[in-house]
């Protein structure tokens, strides 16, 4: 045991120093350090530094459980490159303003504080990317003039203050699922920047949309008013967003869609349409404190209103308002349960940080009998982007990202999946990946459970009641035959035609998907029979009809 206390410092500052690499400084001591152009200065012990000087592309790595401090201000070069990386504690005593172009990234056993977590950070660099995995606390943010921003938030980041950004500032602004977001103050959005919400975020007062757009696949609540002025203000809900306070002043630009379930207290949105899905799949539902105002703005499709008292019709749910209403417009359709689809609030994906929506991979489920077969094709039930066209090798990049038996595979240039010969009995999962061809970072993936099932022989006994009947005609490789019940081929009891070899197979016709799909339906018979070497696999057709084909890929005994 004493070994072992004795071990436990050194593992750790090993442990510590992993994290920082390519460090040209360890640990500096002077107070008012200057940090080096092009060199990564890194921090494996406490340090406190009174007034700093940053030069260009300086980097800082703080390993875990390290804290650096920065008593009074910090300066440096406008807009050249400043690195933070942080695995322990960065704290600024004060109020910080940033001339730099700033790159930040918060670990997950990293935190920062600004002014013990109520301090001003106002940062004024001209590209700035910020991504928290762990914690961040301050009291204003602040995005200055003309900057470009992009901040990407796993963790916890707590804005006790303000959220701003100048009317020229360009914010890319993403809190993943999993991430919580508080904002204690207002926030401010401009026409250029773009506010996605995939976890958890409150904010305790109001906010101006001013042209922005925001878009909501977890949990997002406002406790103040919401205004929507500004040149096509957008908030599109997925999951649930709930508004405490007004929601207001939406000119007819503007755009409110709803897929999962809008709270309001109070609407008057002018003349600004609140959409629904345009599958009648889906509904959208909206939940009201009070009556809304909307003019004569169109409503709908497959939209749900509802008052949280007393009932919900066209009376109680609007005042003042003439809509226009678009399809499957219902009140409280739960209580009659007879809503056309139901309430979802977890759609179980996330925007690009940009707004861009993601294609949509969906899981599938076949049976596959082994010895090469194939079955289905898994962009069958996908989207090449959420809600919107059907996925194909036109639009999407498919690709097999793992499979839990090589056996079984991904034909990427068809989509088929396949057993290869040999392929034990069990149940394997293959994970496919597809992504946008007009955007190959956007992408999603879906998981296939393939089913092999075990050789399943028809053992039914003959039927030998009855007539016996000769063979007639046959074909053989074997030069024996002969006329007669009891020569080949009437020894073969009851057959119309009798095929014999032993070194020749007997083939159907092959034909593709393609080319099965091309057979008229006027010469389509019930009975009718391929080989279809697509999907490689014996085809009949049962009923005489293009949807009649079916493969033969399991062994067992039909009725």
């Amino acid at each position: 045991m004493t070994k072992l206390l004795y071990l436990l410092p050194l593992f750790f500052h090993y442990f510590s120093y992993a994290q920082c690499t390519s460090c040209g400084v360890q640990n500096p001591t002077d107070p008012d350090f200057h940090f080096p152009d092009n060199t990564t200065v890194c921090f494996t012990a406490d340090m406190t530094f009174n007034n700093p000087t940053f030069g260009t592309n300086s980097k800082i790595c703080i390993a875990s459980g390290v804290t650096l401090q920065f008593q009074n201000s910090i300066s440096g070069a406008t807009n050249a490159p400043a690195s933070f990386e942080v695995h322990g504690t960065l704290s600024f005593n004060q109020t910080i303003t940033s001339v730099a172009n700033l790159n930040v990234h918060v670990y997950n056993t990293g935190n920062i504080t600004v002014g013990g977590g109520n301090g001003n950070l106002t940062i004024g660099g001209q590209v700035n990317e910020i991504v928290n995995e762990g914690l961040i606390e301050m009291g204003v943010l602040q995005l200055g003039d003309n900057s470009t921003n992009r901040i990407d938030n796993f963790g916890n980041l707590n804005i006790n203050g303000n959220l701003n950004m100048s009317s020229s500032a360009t914010t890319l602004f993403r809190n993943e699922g999993g991430g919580l977001i508080f904002i204690g103050g207002n926030y401010g959005n401009n026409e250029q920047s773009v506010y996605v919400n995939c976890g958890t975020i409150i904010s305790q007062n109001g906010f101006n949309i001013n042209g922005g757009k925001i878009i909501n696949t977890g949990i997002f609540t406002v406790g103040g008013d919401i205004n929507l002025s500004g040149s096509s203000s957008e908030i599109y809900n997925f999951g649930l967003f709930t508004s405490n306070g007004n929601m207001n002043n939406a000119p007819a630009d503007a755009v409110i869609y709803n897929e999962g379930q809008l709270a309001l207290n109070q609407f008057q949105g002018g003349n600004a349409a609140i959409k629904g899905p345009s599958s009648s799949t889906k509904k959208g539902y909206i939940v009201l404190q009070n009556p809304i105002q909307v003019g004569n703005a169109a409503v709908g499709p497959n939209l749900d209103f509802k008052r949280t008292t007393g009932a919900s019709d066209p009376g109680t749910v609007f005042m003042n308002s003439n809509p226009n209403f678009l399809t499957n417009v219902t009140y409280d359709c739960a209580s009659t349960n007879s809503c056309s689809a139901p309430l979802i609030i977890n759609p179980g994906f996330c925007p690009a940080i940009n707004g861009d929506l993601p294609p949509m991979a969906v899981d599938d489920t076949y049976t596959i009998a082994a010895g090469g077969s194939s079955a289905g094709i898994v962009l069958d039930n996908d989207f090449e982007t959420y809600g919107g066209a059907q996925a194909t090798l036109s639009n999407i990049i498919l690709s097999q990202v793992s499979t839990s038996n090589p056996n079984i595979s991904l034909n990427t240039t068809d989509g088929h999946i396949i057993a290869a010969p040999g392929t034990a009995p069990g149940t394997y999962n293959l994970v496919y990946q597809i992504c946008q061809t007009a955007s190959p970072s956007n992408c999603d993936t879906a998981t296939v459970t393939v089913t092999v099932p075990g050789i399943v022989p028809c053992y039914k006994p003959a039927v030998t009641a009855g007539t016996i009947l000769s063979s007639d005609f046959g074909i053989t490789s074997l030069s024996r035959a002969d006329s007669g019940a009891s020569n080949w081929p009437g020894a073969r009891k009851g057959a119309w035609v009798v095929l014999e070899s032993k070194n020749k197979g007997f083939v159907l016709n092959r034909l593709t998907d393609a080319q099965v799909a091309a057979i008229p339906q006027a010469d389509l018979k019930e009975g009718m029979m391929v080989y279809n070497m697509t999907q490689h696999c014996l085809q009949a057709n049962i009923d005489g009809t293009a949807a009649g084909w079916k493969c033969f890929t399991t062994q067992t005994c039909p009725d």
